[in-house]
């Protein structure tokens, strides 16, 4: 802070003579406190104003003073009252007389007590709706929950029905499965597939074919296991199947085989190769005669 700048802008002079707001004394104050020559400043300007005072001063007259103390022993009286200066004179007592109170009209009782109760009635029929308001609101949030509630249950129902549907489609009849002169074939899986199982049912009459999955992973990504029929040595396809703990003990019927000295499962791109990948042979069985 450039202090002489400060001190020669006249802002302490208008200090000194009482000039500046409540908030510019205050600051004044405060970098007085800080800066000494700013508050040798506003000490030597006080001091010149009071010299200035006492110079230019004037003494008044005795007289004025026995008449001061004599209008203040008679400032109650109407002669002291009329010895004041114009410009000091207030009305005479007894010329200032109180207004006239106007009495507001009062409405009779009974309409009070009629607007007591209309206003009681209002504010219990506002209660009421609240508390109403707040009843139903609960009520709509129930229902809605119960309603999801049904409706995810109904989702449900409609999913088993159709995953029952699918299975009865897709299970072969007992009499089937009972024919003397279907095949049964289980094949296992061996080294890098070892623990892997499945178990063909071929009727070389009907020439149907049935694969029951036994222990299957799922296929990577992109690939799906695919079921061989060796007849001659050649590789006929008997179509792709589904695997994992969603289908496993469930039969899939594949395509009709009508001769079959032996079956071999690969695995290969989904959807099925037309040839096998025989570097992914998972298992391969021979036909008992």
């Amino acid at each position: 802070m450039d202090v002489q700048s400060y001190i020669s802008s006249g802002i302490l002079e208008s200090y000194v003579f009482g000039l500046l707001s409540t908030e510019e004394q205050e600051g004044v104050e405060t970098i007085a406190l800080q800066y000494p020559e700013v508050k040798a400043a506003v000490y030597a300007l006080q001091q010149d104003n009071e010299r200035f005072v006492k110079l230019y001063a004037l003494t008044p007259p005795p007289e004025i003073k026995d008449r001061l103390l004599d209008i203040i022993r008679q400032e109650d009286t109407q002669a002291g009252h009329a010895r004041l200066p114009a410009e000091l004179r207030q009305p005479a007592p007894e010329a200032v007389r109180p207004a006239p109170v106007k009495k507001l009209p009062v409405a009779p009782k009974s309409k009070d007590v009629i607007w007591k109760y209309l206003t009681a009635a209002i504010v219990a029929l506002l209660i009421g709706s609240v508390i109403m308001n707040f009843f139903f609101f609960n009520k709509s949030t129930d229902y809605k929950s119960r309603y999801k509630s049904l409706i995810a249950a109904k989702e449900k129902l409609d999913e088993e029905k159709e995953h029952q549907t699918l299975t009865r489609a897709t299970t072969p009849d007992l009499e089937l499965l009972n024919d003397t002169a279907v095949k049964w074939v289980k094949m296992t899986g061996s080294g890098h597939f070892a623990g892997t199982a499945v178990t063909v049912c071929w009727n070389p009459q009907t020439q149907i074919v049935y694969l029951l999955v036994l222990l299957m992973p799922v296929p990577p990504p992109g690939k799906q296991f695919q079921l061989w029929a060796i007849a001659n040595e050649k590789m006929i396809n008997a179509g792709v199947f589904d695997s994992g703990a969603e289908v496993s003990q469930k039969m899939q019927q594949m395509k009709t085989i009508a001769l079959a000295d032996a079956f071999a499962v690969t695995l290969e791109k989904k959807g099925g190769s037309t040839a096998p990948s025989m570097d992914q042979l998972y298992m391969k069985a021979l036909v008992k005669k």
